[in-house]
Protein backbone atom coordinates (compact mmCIF):
# COMPACT_ATOMS: atom_id res chain seq x y z
CA UNK A 1 0.00 0.00 0.00
CA UNK A 2 1.20 3.54 -0.73
CA UNK A 3 2.32 5.85 2.01
CA UNK A 4 -0.29 8.41 3.03
CA UNK A 5 0.68 12.06 3.07
CA UNK A 6 0.94 13.79 6.45
CA UNK A 7 -2.07 16.00 5.73
CA UNK A 8 -4.21 12.87 5.19
CA UNK A 9 -3.62 11.94 8.82
CA UNK A 10 -5.01 15.10 10.38
CA UNK A 11 -8.12 17.25 10.08
CA UNK A 12 -6.47 20.46 8.91
CA UNK A 13 -8.48 23.67 8.52
CA UNK A 14 -8.50 23.36 4.72
CA UNK A 15 -10.97 20.44 5.07
CA UNK A 16 -13.08 22.00 7.83
CA UNK A 17 -16.60 23.31 7.25
CA UNK A 18 -15.89 26.23 9.62
CA UNK A 19 -13.07 27.51 7.41
CA UNK A 20 -14.15 30.31 5.08
CA UNK A 21 -11.47 31.26 2.53
CA UNK A 22 -10.95 34.94 1.80
CA UNK A 23 -12.69 35.49 -1.57
CA UNK A 24 -10.28 38.30 -2.50
CA UNK A 25 -7.11 36.37 -1.65
CA UNK A 26 -4.86 34.91 -4.30
CA UNK A 27 -4.20 31.96 -1.95
CA UNK A 28 -7.38 30.00 -1.06
CA UNK A 29 -5.70 28.72 2.11
CA UNK A 30 -6.07 32.05 3.93
CA UNK A 31 -9.33 32.94 5.64
CA UNK A 32 -11.50 32.90 8.74
CA UNK A 33 -12.33 30.14 11.16
CA UNK A 34 -15.98 30.88 11.89
CA UNK A 35 -15.93 28.51 14.89
CA UNK A 36 -13.03 30.14 16.75
CA UNK A 37 -13.43 33.53 15.02
CA UNK A 38 -9.74 33.67 14.22
CA UNK A 39 -7.70 34.35 11.10
CA UNK A 40 -6.02 31.31 9.51
CA UNK A 41 -2.92 32.12 7.48
CA UNK A 42 -2.23 28.61 6.13
CA UNK A 43 -5.20 26.24 6.32
CA UNK A 44 -3.16 23.26 5.13
CA UNK A 45 -0.86 23.48 8.19
CA UNK A 46 -3.33 24.63 10.86
CA UNK A 47 -5.98 22.89 12.93
CA UNK A 48 -7.89 23.36 16.17
CA UNK A 49 -8.07 21.23 19.28
CA UNK A 50 -11.74 20.44 18.58
CA UNK A 51 -11.10 18.90 15.15
CA UNK A 52 -7.76 17.16 15.71
CA UNK A 53 -7.47 13.36 15.57
CA UNK A 54 -5.00 13.61 18.43
CA UNK A 55 -6.42 14.64 21.82
CA UNK A 56 -4.97 18.09 22.59
CA UNK A 57 -5.19 19.24 26.22
CA UNK A 58 -5.46 22.98 25.62
CA UNK A 59 -8.30 24.39 23.54
CA UNK A 60 -7.31 26.61 20.62
CA UNK A 61 -5.65 26.84 17.22
CA UNK A 62 -2.50 24.82 16.52
CA UNK A 63 0.14 25.06 13.82
CA UNK A 64 1.50 21.80 12.42
CA UNK A 65 5.25 21.55 12.01
CA UNK A 66 6.97 18.50 10.50
CA UNK A 67 8.59 16.38 13.21
CA UNK A 68 12.14 16.23 11.79
CA UNK A 69 13.10 12.73 10.65
CA UNK A 70 10.05 11.13 12.22
CA UNK A 71 6.77 10.58 10.46
CA UNK A 72 4.39 12.92 12.24
CA UNK A 73 3.68 16.40 13.47
CA UNK A 74 4.61 18.75 16.26
CA UNK A 75 1.55 20.63 17.48
CA UNK A 76 2.39 24.23 18.37
CA UNK A 77 -0.46 26.05 20.07
CA UNK A 78 -1.14 29.61 18.96
CA UNK A 79 -0.63 31.86 21.97
CA UNK A 80 -2.76 34.74 20.71
CA UNK A 81 -5.02 35.58 17.80
CA UNK A 82 -3.22 36.78 14.69
CA UNK A 83 -6.13 39.07 13.96
CA UNK A 84 -9.85 38.78 13.47
CA UNK A 85 -10.92 39.48 9.93
CA UNK A 86 -14.44 39.75 8.70
CA UNK A 87 -15.50 39.74 5.09
CA UNK A 88 -18.66 39.09 3.11
CA UNK A 89 -19.34 35.62 1.80
CA UNK A 90 -21.58 35.26 -1.24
Amino acid sequence: MGKKSKNDRENVCAYCLFFQPDPAASRPLRGNCTYHKEWIENASLTLCSDMSYRPLKEKGIYQLVANGDHDGWLYIRRQEKLRTRLFLIK
